[in-house]
């Protein structure tokens, strides 16, 4: 159940919980480095010898985005090192819950970063993307990211964005990293990894990430196949180019590896809830799945009892969803959590439409446009290795293999997933 006050708000915030405001970004280069923050800046004598990986995310880059737009860099990528045929998001397929599990190889509901927009009972509150408050307290994160656990063992990490970096969870960030601004320049990004990579060996991060939107923005505004995205994955492509260029120049023993958080889909219908029912004071929050929060336990029944007469989408109970989709959190699930289907997706009657052509957050096991990519290449990478589904909490003790980390806590990713495209 909800409170009125915090119900009211997360309402609003739900409106537009995919799109972050973005600033005017007019600072030299020189004036960036200035916001970038740092902490201990030694690596232990133990880790200098160790490789290095840098992990680079595209937002809602499509798992045929390569071939549909022409991503010649990426396809490059491929044909050098290895790739995975159905990189599957984690339920739901957002950008925040995704980005996290990859970081700390949990799903969703183990990590707490439930959806992108969700409320906490033991809180009373309310967390969001767009709530800078929230987004930096290290108290809504569950699990170890992969850049607290190199620091656990001695190593540097850096990030120039990832959801998480910025939050202070068990008392860490990565020792290298910036405040979330989406109008940064991707050449600023990429320079200042190239660079975070040419530091002396004591204080060069082995662990680095690196956070591209464009392609998620696109998808969102066009639609998937539109020239617009097309575009924007070839302006991407640009930026792997430089990026791929700037390690080989580096002669270091660096692992790339590019991968998305989900995929993007056509949204051409809505459904509204109000035809099924009375809403009344229950709150609901909108999108290809849809939460509600209700005032008590009568009202939880009753929507479900109304909700169950359609087949237009699917209605569980908290606690009830499929097992595959690993989805049991009480704390911050809805009372009710509803699937639709795309291209259908539930919007608010009384609001103005979603401006969108394009959306992302169904269930991956029956949207195959959620399927993202998973591309690596590096010294242990094994050239023209494929495997076929992988879901993304895998990849974390992946990384830790190629970085040498020892995992000492419990995660949902098993290292014999990926480990076929890997030499030992």
């Amino acid at each position: 159940m909800i409170s009125k006050t915090t119900a009211a708000l997360l309402t609003i915030v739900a409106l537009s919980a995919w799109s972050i405001a973005k600033e005017n970004f007019d600072l030299t280069y020189e004036e960036l480095l200035t916001r970038e923050i740092q902490g201990n800046l030694e690596n232990d004598p133990s880790q200098l010898d160790k490789p290095y990986v840098i992990m680079v995310s595209l937002d809602g880059y499509r798992h045929d985005y390569a071939k549909l737009h022409g991503a010649n860099q990426l396809l490059n990528v491929v044909e050098n090192g290895a790739r995975v045929k159905n990189w599957m998001p984690c339920f739901p397929s957002k950008t925040f819950p995704n980005h996290y599990s990859i970081a700390t190889g949990l799903y969703p509901a183990h990590h707490g970063i439930v959806a992108n927009t969700f409320y906490s009972r033991e809180k009373d509150e309310m967390y969001a993307i767009r709530d800078r408050s929230k987004v930096e307290d290290g108290s809504w994160y569950g699990g170890v990211p992969i850049w607290n656990l190199a620091q656990q063992q001695g190593m540097l990490s850096a990030s120039f964005f990832w959801v998480g970096s910025e939050a202070d969870i068990n008392g860490m960030h990565p020792n290298y990293h910036y405040k979330f601004d989406g109008s940064v320049p991707y050449k600023y990004r990429v320079r200042r990894v190239l660079e975070w990579l040419d530091l002396p060996e004591l204080k060069r991060p082995h662990m680095l990430t690196l956070y591209f939107s464009m392609t998620d923005t696109c998808g969102h505004k066009y639609g998937p196949e539109a020239d617009e995205t097309c575009e924007a994955v070839q302006i991407v492509d640009s930026h792997i180019k430089t990026l791929r260029e700037g390690i080989e120049k580096s002669g270091l023993p660096v692992t790339l590896i590019v991968n998305s958080d989900h995929g993007m889909t056509d949204i051409t219908e809505a459904i509204y809830l109000e035809d099924y029912t009375d809403l009344k004071d229950n709150t609901v929050l909108h999108g290809p799945f849809a939460f509600i929060y209700t005032t008590d336990e009568s009202e939880t029944e009753r929507l479900y009892n109304d909700f169950i007469k359609t087949d237009d989408f699917r209605t569980y109970l908290s606690g009830s969803l499929p097992s595959y989709l690993h989805y049991d959190n009480p704390d911050r699930l809805g009372d009710l959590v509803l699937l639709a289907e795309a291209p259908a997706q539930f919007n608010k009657k009384t609001s103005e439409p979603y401006s969108i052509a394009g959306n992302h957050g169904f269930d991956p096991f029956t949207t195959p446009d959620m399927g993202g990519i998973l591309y690596m290449e590096g010294p242990r990478i094994k050239k023209g290795s494929v495997v076929d589904a992988v879901e993304n909490i895998h990849l974390y003790p992946l990384i830790a293999e190629l970085l040498g980390l020892k995992i000492n806590h419990p995660i949902d990713g098993r290292l014999e997933v990926l480990k076929p495209l890997i030499t030992d």
